[in-house]
């Protein structure tokens, strides 16, 4: 069977729209998972900001998660500033709602 340039050409756009379409779909349940994932982590967050007195002896432990709770978001943060070139405000006022497209990131490597 022959097949004309012209319907080559439409066939290889029909896969690319299916490949981009798969692409969106495999990418959306991460999204999903990391904004539940840090739902969460921010309703943590006030609820032992709100409970815990400002004079509290921590164990050293629970000091360390805290610590790095804290860097390991700050790092997601600034990253994702970076690679969208749109500040996320600085805590002061509120969330802003800015729109992230992330469409790779590579792994971290843990700092030392």
């Amino acid at each position: 069977m022959l097949i004309t340039e012209s319907r080559l050409k439409q066939i290889i756009q029909e896969e690319m729209g299916t490949l981009e379409a798969e692409k969106l779909q495999d990418m959306e349940p991460e999204g999903t998972m990391a904004r539940d994932q840090l739902l969460n982590l921010a309703e943590y967050a006030a609820f032992l900001a709100d409970n815990m007195p400002e004079n509290a002896q921590l164990e050293p432990w629970v000091q360390a998660k805290i610590t790095l709770a804290s860097d390991y978001i700050s790092k997601v943060k600034h990253y994702l500033e970076a690679e969208t070139d749109v500040s996320m405000g600085g805590g002061c006022g509120g969330p802003e709602e800015v729109p992230i497209a992330v469409t790779h990131v590579s792994p971290v490597e843990e700092e030392t």
